[in-house]
């Protein structure tokens, strides 16, 4: 057995992130980013009313959808990974709220 293994994770949970895997993070952010895409937003009437002055829309409404609230991550963790994986979304200071990245 490899030393560097016992000195790495205790556990595969930790390995992979208090809430799961990179790929169940890069699913949240897919989502995101399909919710945003022009092909949706352009067409989503609920989506454009939830929209605030900024172009912001609420994390925890969006969490609250079918396909977010299957992956069961808390929006503080969909925000960080937007923030890491995406260049099409932006998060707002708070971590809060996010919009379509500026193009």
């Amino acid at each position: 057995a490899s030393s560097s293994a016992a000195l790495g994770a205790s556990s595969p949970a930790a390995a992979q992130g208090r809430y799961g895997s990179g790929a169940k993070r890069q699913t949240a952010v897919r989502q995101l980013e399909y919710y945003f895409s022009p092909a949706n937003f352009g067409r989503d009437a609920f989506l454009q009313q939830q929209m605030d002055g900024d172009g912001y829309v609420p994390l925890s409404l969006l969490n609250g959808f079918n396909r977010m609230r299957r992956l069961e991550m808390p929006v503080s963790e969909v925000a960080t990974a937007v923030v890491s994986l995406s260049s099409a979304l932006e998060v707002d200071e708070a971590r809060e709220r996010v919009r379509a990245a500026a193009r």
